[in-house]
């Protein structure tokens, strides 16, 4: 941290942080090109705590997408004596949902628009008083309190409540384990900050440890080459969904210098993606395996074959009679024991492998299936990257294979065509399950819809099954002028990739965007070269349902380049660079 003296130890308990302080000009978080420091960050606490304290309204719907300003509003919340409510997410059906359950709203700038048609108290974060009294006091652990959200296997937020002694006591363990690994390398996320796993690893552990955070979000490899090249010392807090997807889009040891640390939350990494890790920059991410209601129980760093979790400091675990996961540990709000939806085995070393979900167990024509054993099954296939089963309604019940192929796969699925591969994956399959619960119903998506916290809830993944789901744009014309391709298109209502992104506000994926452009440019410009990497992606402005779209391809020639570009007359949408592995 240049020209900040750094203490012996930086880290400082939560509760004492205000109370304690540090430097004016320590480093406290990146915006865009500027580093915020100390002074600015607990004067904007002050000011929100004045504010705070002398309105009325005691649970507050806590609603700033910029981290820096959630931040800010969190501690003044807090320090207030108040209650910040965290929204399952920002977009405005969510926001319009928690209404019932608050008194006001605290926002930022980046969500006045989302806010403007609502009829709960709105206070911005840069209404704060700029020269209020500094805050010195600590607060108390068991009393300062935050409501969180966290999605089920359906998708319906749950209220969960933590204690600052939960999230403090999480924070030192996560330093006392990774700290000095980590030293004083930039936090870098591509994860929100409004769920558990964000708010304690991109915000709150940081700010205690006297680290700099990036309050961007890296939503595409671009993002991560430009922080890695930028900074050159980070520590990526990021998800199973984007860890796996990452080898397919960027090669990568183009990874340079590679982060510190990989963090991954919120699902299990595969063993293939882990593995990729492993050969290109020498270590897997290390997982954290655990819930909102649980914080964190366990963790890997998978090597060949070994796939067990070991329990964090402190936590015990055990197994109930159904083999359900059942634990002890300091995160939780009291003593008692916690039993988890998870099936486990306790292996002779005390760690433990999970078997799946309890809850995920299904009746199909009279039997039981577990549908997380028979993804887990199909996962080990050598054609299958990812896969996801679920159960479908109608006249009868049935199962949904989503699956997305490797190379080798796809290779099968060109030559021989989506049946031939339905029914070796189904051969597979009957290995271990009864020919009844075999899935009937088969897709071969690019990627599983996964949302935002890289949770893949069974409503998006059934919308992969509906009849008029799509995966693929709908398309007016296509034209091919020499080194150019333009493919005129209109975004469907019925895209699946809206079911999970989001709910109240349906948004086209960045990776999906991404995804289209290479399709597109294979057809016209690139159709024998290996895609490699992609270059210089940025994200202009979102992209609604039943937009219509105009991309537009241009290959460099000599190059392996191939340039893409969504617009329309009203505006660009995005842009960015293909790069294939050899010249088209």
């Amino acid at each position: 941290m240049s020209g900040v003296s750094v203490p012996d130890s930086a880290q400082l308990p939560l509760h004492r942080l205000l109370a304690h302080g540090r430097p004016a000009q320590w480093p406290v978080c990146i915006v865009g090109a500027n580093t915020v420091g100390w002074q600015t960050f607990s004067r904007r606490v002050a000011g929100l705590t004045a504010l705070f304290a002398g309105r009325s309204e005691q649970r507050w719907a806590l609603a700033c997408a910029d981290p820096f300003e959630f931040c800010c509003a969190l501690f003044a919340l807090w320090h207030a004596g108040r209650l910040p409510i965290v929204p399952a997410n920002f977009q405005p059906g969510t926001l319009a949902a928690t209404a019932a359950a608050v008194d006001a709203v605290v926002a930022d700038n980046a969500m006045r628009s989302a806010l403007a048609a609502g009829s709960l108290p709105v206070v911005m974060t840069n209404a704060a008083a700029e020269n209020a009294p500094a805050e010195r006091g600590e607060l108390d652990l068991h009393a300062t309190r935050i409501e969180l959200f966290t999605s089920g296997s359906t998708g319906e937020p749950k209220c969960v409540i933590k204690s600052l002694a939960q999230l403090e006591a999480e924070v030192a363990m996560h330093e006392a384990m990774w700290g000095e690994a980590m030293g004083d390398a930039v936090v870098a996320a591509t994860v929100p900050h409004h769920h558990i796993y964000g708010l304690l690893f991109r915000l709150l552990w940081p700010l205690a440890a006297g680290r700099r955070f990036d309050t961007a979000t890296l939503a595409d490899p671009g993002d991560l080459q430009a922080s890695l090249a930028r900074w050159r010392d980070i520590v990526l807090v990021s998800s199973p969904a984007m860890l796996a997807r990452l080898p397919g889009l960027i090669t990568l040891t183009s990874l340079q210098p590679a982060p510190r640390c990989i963090f991954s939350s919120g699902g299990p990494l595969s063993d293939a993606a882990a593995a990729e890790f492993r050969r290109h920059l020498g270590q897997a991410p290390t997982e954290i395996f655990g819930s909102t209601e649980s914080g964190g129980i366990a963790w890997r760093r998978q090597q060949a074959g070994d796939a067990a979790w070991t329990s964090l400091p402190g936590v015990d675990v055990e197994l109930r009679e159904d083999g359900a996961l059942q634990l002890r540990s300091p995160f939780l709000a009291d003593a008692q024991p916690l039993r988890m939806e998870d099936a486990a085995e306790i292996l002779a070393d005390g760690r433990f492998v999970l078997k799946g979900r309890l809850d995920s167990v299904v009746k199909i024509e009279g039997k039981r299936l577990s549908l997380a054993e028979m993804s887990e099954r199909l996962r080990q296939h050598a054609w299958v990257r990812e896969a996801a089963t679920v159960a479908l309604s109608g006249a009868r019940e049935m199962v949904g294979a989503a699956v997305v192929l490797n190379a080798i796969g796809q290779e099968a699925l060109t030559r021989d065509g989506s049946r031939s591969v339905m029914q070796t994956l189904g051969a597979h399959l009957a290995s271990w399950f009864d020919r009844v619960v075999l899935p009937r119903r088969w897709q071969f998506p690019e990627a599983l819809p996964y949302n935002e916290r890289g949770k893949l809830t069974r409503d998006a993944l059934a919308a992969l099954f509906d009849r008029g789901g799509r995966l693929l744009p709908e398309i007016i014309s296509e034209r091919r002028d020499g080194n150019r391709a333009i493919i005129s298109l209109r975004v469907p209502l019925d895209l699946v990739y809206f079911a999970g992104h989001f709910p109240g506000l349906p948004l086209l994926p960045g990776v999906v965007q991404i995804d289209w452009a290479i399709r597109f440019a294979r057809r016209h410009l690139a159709a024998d070269a290996a895609f490699a990497a992609l270059e210089s992606v940025k994200f202009h402005a979102v992209v609604l349902p039943d937009t219509e779209l105009e991309l537009q391809l241009e290959h460099a020639p000599g190059s392996a380049h191939v340039n893409f570009t969504y617009a329309n007359q009203a505006r660009k949408f995005s842009s960015g660079r293909v790069v294939f592995g050899g010249a088209p």
